[in-house]
């Protein structure tokens, strides 16, 4: 409504002007033309009487443009006419001899004309020469009646044509932008019946090749992602608890077993093995609370300069079940001191819970980058699962046991 109100307001404005403008260029060309041949003519037949030549009349003349030519003498009389409206004529019609011109509150007298204004269809060009006979005035008188009448044909045929074309306009703008909206309105429709339980229904994209289509095909890539997100989200959840059920199953059980031989139970090491499982479960714990605030941009980690082959020395504890063999070179890195630590200790327990004999740790430089390897002489990593180890709580199929736990990876 407002789209169409504005273009009809504005294509009304602009008939309106452009209609005012055409009738006072099409006024001002009329009678200037009009204007122009009266005043062609009265320099015609003044050089004519200069000459003494007789006057004659010329046919090009427009006709309806110059009515009457007259030529009056000193004292104002009429002495010759020529009647251009009416071509064809040769010479001059002679006119009865000249009385004295009008005196105030006398009555008109033949072959005198009364000098009055001129009437508004009226248009007067006169000019004074002097001739062999004497001083004479050429007058040329046009009615411009018909070039009236025509203007007033065209300012009221464009009082009628502007409404109608302006209403015209407005009924086709509606037509095309309700046109234009409506798939629009359909995508929106079908938008809002998508929640999150439904992310996997995707808009339909006609094949328009205009906004519409594209629109349709950006709506769907965002719900794709937000479709990712939410399947990320979900596996999050799963995996977590997972992940947290299974040292809470362990000591569950550890206890029940306890709780159910208590006279043969050996209280000493299930408090060994439930401070192992607590350690465990705080470890995760802390990772889950790490992957949310990563999820997290606004927060903002404190980034300062680090000897990183001492984080990475801090961390060696962790192996603790094989041989370990370490080459640490003295290296600065930029980052933060708790996620480094956690990158270098996911990498160590991970070999020293899958390798067989022995770890082999080497911090050094390649380049502009520092290279941290930790290599086991376990089953390792298939080639076709080597990327999938940085996503959140993937394990192998050979670690999905109690003791294997998760293989966490950090990037």
């Amino acid at each position: 409504m407002r789209l169409t109100l504005t273009v009809t307001l504005a294509v009304g404005l602009t008939l309106a002007a452009a209609s005012v403008l055409f009738v006072i260029a099409m006024s001002r060309t009329l009678f200037g033309r009009a204007e122009a041949a009266a005043s062609a003519e009265v320099d015609r037949v003044a050089q004519a009487l200069v000459r003494g030549e007789p006057i004659i009349d010329r046919p090009g003349v427009p006709a309806g443009y110059i009515t009457a030519i007259q030529v009056r003498d000193d004292a104002g009389r009429v002495i010759a006419v020529l009647p251009a409206a009416s071509p064809g004529a040769t010479s001059a019609r002679p006119v009865p001899s000249a009385r004295p011109s009008l005196q105030p509150g006398s009555a008109p007298q033949p072959g005198v004309v009364p000098r009055q204004p001129p009437p508004r269809d009226l248009r007067v060009a006169s000019r004074t020469v002097m001739t062999p006979q004497g001083r004479r005035t050429v007058i040329a008188v046009s009615r411009l009646g018909q070039i009236s009448q025509s203007i007033t044909l065209v300012e009221r045929s464009l009082e009628l044509a502007a409404p109608l074309l302006t209403l015209v306009v407005g009924l086709l703008t509606w037509f095309a932008v309700d046109r234009s909206l409506r798939p629009i309105e359909a995508l929106r429709v079908r938008t809002e019946a998508i929640s999150h339980s439904t992310l996997g229904e995707r808009l339909p994209e006609p094949t328009t090749g205009d906004e519409v289509e594209r629109l349709a095909r950006t709506l769907n890539e965002m719900l794709d992602r937000l479709d990712a997100g939410a399947r990320v989200q979900r596996e999050f959840l799963s995996d977590a608890s997972h992940e947290l059920r299974t040292p809470l199953a362990a000591m569950r059980a550890e206890l029940e077993v306890s709780l159910t031989h208590r006279g043969a139970a050996d209280w000493r090491a299930v408090a060994g093995r439930l401070h192992t499982d607590t350690r465990r479960l705080e470890r995760l714990t802390g990772d889950l609370l790490v992957l949310a605030r990563s999820e997290d941009l606004t927060v903002t980690r404190p980034v300062e300069t680090l000897r990183f082959d001492e984080v990475v020395a801090g961390e060696l504890p962790t192996v603790s079940h094989v041989e370990l063999t370490v080459s640490l070179e003295p290296v600065e890195v930029l980052g933060v001191a708790a996620e480094l630590a956690r990158l270098a200790r996911n990498l160590l327990d991970n070999a020293d819970r899958h390798a067989v004999a022995t770890v082999a740790v080497r911090l050094g430089t390649q380049g502009d980058r520092v290279v941290l390897t930790v290599d086991d002489d376990g089953p390792g990593v298939p080639p076709e699962q080597r990327e999938r180890v940085f996503d959140r709580f993937f394990r192998l199929d050979v670690g999905r046991d109690r003791a294997a736990g998760s293989a966490w990876a950090w990037r």
